[in-house]
């Protein structure tokens, strides 16, 4: 039997959500299949953690800007998740040269990961890449969300040439033990309402539809995807195709709570439909992958750390 040689990964903006519930995975030894020994973390924000005693064994963090960035960790595996999903980001008036300043980062990635031609590189991107209506919504936020993924996208497309093996998760809506609960994302907000405040808002002027992928699975799929890149770049979306409206999530979660919790809806409804959610069957079949925790099973995990 050929000798599988331990492998180390190299994440550029690891202090985020999904960094965050990689290190997670590795902790919990859900990556040993994978044969990643080792980690190296590039970020520009303080690293810290909401769950204690993390076991931080063969983790290399770098506090630095992939912008100006001269060298990059050499490893065998790199995941990119460097670009801000902050709303604050994309709507302040010097958004311009914020998304200038994502754009420099993304071809200085491109430029330095280059030389390691037996590398295997995946791009972080956004499920809003699959929909026009986010690259053209009247939403700031949206619109220059999205087509900063697609211009990220074709950066990492260039890799081809340089004869290293790319691919590209477009991922939509997760939940796990790093969720935000005071940013735009609404089921951290809801779950946050509920356990401290007895009360979950809803506010939306639409009607709403997601779907949530547990972190532990989102890290399966996105390790899986990284692991099966190819010399022409594959595209595969990453989330949960178990889709429920808002109003009903918020139901859902209060149910956790024995019904103690109310729900308070803010604005009125229009009958225009937010529906998110992503055809996932292109990824379940090429890469044999499953979805281990349903929504009533994350929840219920997720509540422990918020």
């Amino acid at each position: 039997m050929k000798k599988i040689n331990n492998q180390s990964l190299t994440i550029i903006g690891g202090s985020g959500f999904i960094g965050k519930s990689i290190i997670d995975s590795f902790n919990k030894g859900l990556l040993k299949k994978y044969f990643i020994e080792n980690i190296n973390i590039i970020c520009r924000q303080p690293f810290r953690f909401k769950k204690k005693n993390n076991n931080l064994y063969k983790l290399n963090i770098f506090y630095s800007n992939i912008r100006t960035l001269k060298k990059l960790p050499k490893s065998d595996l790199y995941i990119y998740a460097a670009e801000s999903t902050n709303v604050n980001f994309y709507n302040k008036k010097n958004n311009k040269k914020n998304i200038n300043h994502h754009k420099e980062s993304i071809k200085n990635f491109v430029n330095l990961v280059s030389k390691y031609n037996n590398s295997k590189v995946l791009y972080v991107s956004s499920g809003s890449v699959n929909h026009k209506k986010y690259t053209k919504s009247s939403n700031s936020y949206k619109k220059l969300y999205a087509k900063l993924k697609i211009f990220s996208e074709n950066q990492i497309k260039k890799l081809f040439k340089f004869k290293i093996k790319t691919s590209i998760a477009r991922c939509y809506s997760f939940i796990g033990p790093h969720l935000p609960t005071n940013s735009h994302y609404a089921i951290g907000n809801f779950l946050y309402g509920a356990k401290y405040n007895n009360k979950i808002i809803i506010k939306k002027k639409n009607k709403v539809i997601r779907s949530y992928m547990y972190s532990d699975d989102m890290v399966e799929w996105l390790i899986t995807i990284l692991k099966n890149s190819k010399k022409k770049t594959t595209i595969y979306n990453v989330g949960s195709d178990e889709s429920i409206e808002l109003f009903d999530l918020a139901k859902k979660i209060t149910q956790l709570f024995k019904d103690k919790v109310l729900i308070s809806k803010e604005g009125s409804e229009s009958k225009k439909v937010d529906k998110y959610v992503p055809i996932i069957r292109k990824t379940k079949n090429d890469l044999k992958l499953k979805i281990l925790y349903n929504l009533s099973n994350s929840l219920k995990r997720c509540l422990k750390f918020i």
